[in-house]
């Protein structure tokens, strides 16, 4: 499968624009559209896409295209609801389902909370903790167990976001780089849509519930192919666990340790003889089940990014991605 040109990249943008326009003439919007009704069979388990959004080519050179489903591989993501599987080096479709049906991100979501923390901030920056960053509207919210004051770096926030899949440290960076959460959220719908990903739309930079946040797999495709450019992303995808210090509101040092979610990443699912897991984000609510983004390597060092979503369980969900990887070194 190869990538648009030039000349059907700009003809793409101008029929993206002609789309909005309309869009804004008869008072409607992508998230107002009618036919985004939840599944009856799965109700509350996702959001199906407009059908025509897939035509539309709107993906930069860069990048792999696919406006149906594809299967090049024996491997199928029979339980997702979405999945995909892609040679970032060779832009090769591997395996497309439903890959621009919306549905809930959960907790990848972190995914562009890295990127805009990577792309507008400093990571040796500091921050401080606020009542609103640790107030969750989620009593079983997974949480860095920050309190009120604690002052962090943003490296260290990155550590907590993208290992333990901290809640509370997503809203500590909203703030710091966005200056509000809901400033930053509007920082996060600029940047799916200048990515490319226009059947996106955040409300909150951590990803817990709400009918409104969504995305696709396509999409989250385009974020984290953009975010893995990072040296300091990939950097902190890598590692299993994480220690660190901080200090306090009353200036006492705090001790954390933070261990990854992400199964391939603790060496807890294994992947076949020559292929690597560099790293992913895990996502999981009740509304969007099992998600996982990974990044894979091979031993001719091609990479893949593999995205599973809405996956009724969690050690489906890891199944179904190790058979994507079962035929790459053969």
């Amino acid at each position: 499968m190869k990538c648009t040109n030039r000349k059907s990249l700009r003809l793409s943008a101008f029929l993206l624009a002609v789309l909005v326009l309309a869009g804004s003439l008869s008072g409607c919007s992508w998230e107002e559209a009618p036919d985004r009704a939840f599944t009856a069979d799965r109700p509350g388990l996702g959001i199906q896409g407009q059908a025509e959004a897939a035509d539309i080519a709107y993906f930069a050179e860069d990048l792999c295209v696919a406006a149906e489903d594809i299967k090049a591989m024996e491997a199928e993501a029979a339980d997702g609801l979405s999945a995909c599987f892609f040679c970032v080096d060779t832009k090769e479709i591997l395996y497309a389902k439903n890959i621009h049906g919306q549905v809930y991100p959960a907790s990848t979501t972190k995914i562009m909370t890295a990127l805009l923390l990577l792309e507008q901030g400093d990571l040796e920056a500091q921050a401080t903790v606020s009542k609103t960053a640790i107030t969750l509207n989620d009593s079983g919210a997974t949480t860095a167990k920050l309190k009120e004051g604690d002052i962090l770096t943003l490296r260290q926030l990155l550590y907590a976001l993208m290992t333990v899949s901290a809640n509370d440290a997503a809203n500590v960076i909203a703030e710091k780089i966005g200056g509000s959460i809901e400033g930053f959220v509007g920082m996060m719908n600029e940047r799916a849509a200048a990515l490319g990903a226009t059947n996106t739309h955040f409300v909150n930079p951590h990803g817990l519930h709400h009918e409104d946040h969504y995305t696709t797999a396509y999409d989250l495709y385009l974020i984290f192919q953009e975010v893995i450019k990072y040296d300091a992303f990939l950097e902190v995808i890598r590692v299993p666990s994480y220690e660190t210090t901080y200090m306090s509101a009353d200036g006492r040092e705090v001790s954390a340790s933070w261990s990854s979610s992400d199964r391939f990443t603790t060496g807890d699912v294994t992947v076949p003889e020559g292929v690597t897991a560099v790293g992913g984000k895990t996502g999981s609510t009740k509304a969007a089940m099992s998600c996982l983004v990974q990044l894979f390597e091979d031993s001719a060092g091609q990479r893949y990014v593999a995205v599973i979503l809405g996956c009724s369980e969690r050690a489906v969900l890891y199944e179904e991605m190790q058979g994507f990887l079962s035929g790459l070194n053969n």
